[in-house]
């Protein structure tokens, strides 16, 4: 029973990442949906990642990553995104390759989920233990240089909230808020606990697979059939990602999976706070500031559709160079 705080609390790091951070759920604690469907779909994959990168040793920033884009790719079979387009959109907005969607390919894939929905969490679930991979320990040391980049991504990132939620204030604060307080509440009830907490026993992970397969059969059919593509091409693109993506991981060299304390001078849990506020301020000042605020994220999400694809890359092309050594 323990163990059940620690699940919550990476679960929750998911969903506050990926859906509030993106504008996707607004105040989902508040709605069926948010709670039965949105909020396990994000704990079981980042469970289900998780056990596959400590079971296979496959921990280092890299090859979480790597596990991070298939991750990512749900967005084809559950919400046909990644082929058909956001689903409050006409189309996929810079049209397709090979029956994938372009522009939401490159920033779901290769950025939102990878980083976001698992990279991020798994840190910042480590920042709150106080315990990590130890191989995690320069990504997590705090400098001048990292503090910089992350409060100007939480800045930038907060424009997406706040249009996320029409600019309305009360809602983009509901939805901050409230996710921030079920993570404080649910890592405080979780002592004592660190990342090792989250991988168990086999027959564990063959429950959350066979969630993970029931999800995208009942979904695929059930959410937005009209979506569905009607030519193999998309098919075999997604599946061709798969493959070139396992390949990639399979030929990185395995992780040493040693867990220890934080060092001094990582980033902590006080940290965790301060950035809040900042994310707390920055939302509302987009909320109050609509056109700036439009016009930020504009450029934000054309930066990260571009940059997506060479992150991937740069990733790739570090894990063939030390493959070879």
């Amino acid at each position: 029973m323990k163990r059940i705080y620690p699940i919550l609390l990476i679960g929750l790091l998911s969903m506050f990442f990926a859906e509030v951070f993106s504008g996707a759920s607004t105040m989902w604690f508040l709605s069926l949906p948010g709670i039965f469907l949105t909020f396990p779909l994000y704990l079981f994959h980042v469970l289900f990642f998780l056990w596959i990168a400590v079971e296979y040793r496959k921990t280092s920033i890299q090859q979480l990553y790597l596990l991070g884009t298939i991750f990512a790719l749900y967005e084809a079979w559950v919400t046909k995104v990644l082929w058909a387009g956001y689903m409050d959109s006409a189309g996929p907005g810079l049209g397709t390759f090979f029956g994938i969607a372009i522009a939401e390919y490159s920033i779901l894939v290769f950025f939102w989920h990878s980083v976001m929905s698992f990279l991020v969490p798994v840190l910042v679930f480590q920042v709150f233990t106080g315990r990590m991979f130890s191989e995690h320990a320069t990504f997590l040391h705090k400098n001048h240089g990292s503090l910089t980049m992350v409060v100007v991504t939480i800045i930038l990132l907060s424009n997406f909230i706040a249009n996320g939620n029409s600019f309305n204030i009360v809602t983009a604060n509901i939805s901050v808020l409230g996710t921030m307080l079920l993570i404080f509440l649910v890592r405080n009830a979780s002592p004592g606990s660190d990342i090792t907490s989250l991988h168990f026993k086999k027959r564990y992970f063959l429950i959350v697979t066979a969630y993970l397969l029931i999800l995208y059969i009942v979904t695929f059919f059930a959410l937005l059939p009209e979506r569905i593509p009607v030519t193999i091409v998309p098919y075999v693109s997604i599946i061709l990602s798969y493959v070139v993506i396992v390949a990639i991981l399979a030929k990185s060299k395995p992780s040493a999976v040693f867990v220890g304390p934080l060092p001094e001078g990582s980033y902590s849990a006080k940290d965790a706070v301060h950035l809040s506020i900042i994310l707390i301020f920055s939302v509302n000042f987009a909320c109050l500031l609509p056109s700036v605020s439009t016009a930020l994220l504009t450029i934000t999400y054309l930066f990260l559709v571009a940059a997506g694809p060479f992150l991937f890359l740069k990733v790739c092309l570090n894990i063939f160079r030390e493959s070879r050594h």
